[in-house]
């Protein structure tokens, strides 16, 4: 299991990188604001980590990352070199979580392997009703 400080250090890289502004700072300049409700989004939206986990990687609490949440999408909306860089961001975090393509014999083995699960489990149910 990939630790979740790692993951959400790397993201923080990747944000930083991309936007070009350390997101840790302490500062309620909007370009760094900005920066950081993109990393608040990625992070919610690709990981389960707590929101309290996802603002503390960046100094916030969790009611920072929410009120951030809520605007992100007016952001989005109304400042287009904002939401130019946030696609082009999104896109590059997006396509790390692609699956390769699954060969027929790995799906009918997947499948195989669940129908005998199943039927593992279905025999364990009828040994719990008695």
């Amino acid at each position: 299991m990939i630790d979740v400080n790692k993951k959400l250090n790397d993201l923080v890289d990747k944000v930083t990188e991309h936007f070009e502004i350390d997101i840790k700072q302490n500062s309620r300049e909007r370009n760094l604001v900005m920066a950081r409700g993109a990393f608040f989004w990625l992070a919610r939206n690709t990981t389960k980590i707590s929101l309290s986990k996802i603002g503390a990687a960046v100094g916030r609490d969790h009611a920072s990352v929410l009120h951030t949440l809520k605007n992100i999408d007016y952001w989005l909306k109304y400042d287009d070199i904002f939401n130019s860089q946030f696609e082009s961001l999104k896109t590059i975090v997006l396509n790390e979580f692609k699956r390769p393509k699954l060969t027929a014999e790995t799906m009918l083995y997947k499948y195989n392997s669940m129908i005998i699960e199943n039927d593992m489990l279905k025999k364990e149910i009828k040994k719990l009703k008695k």
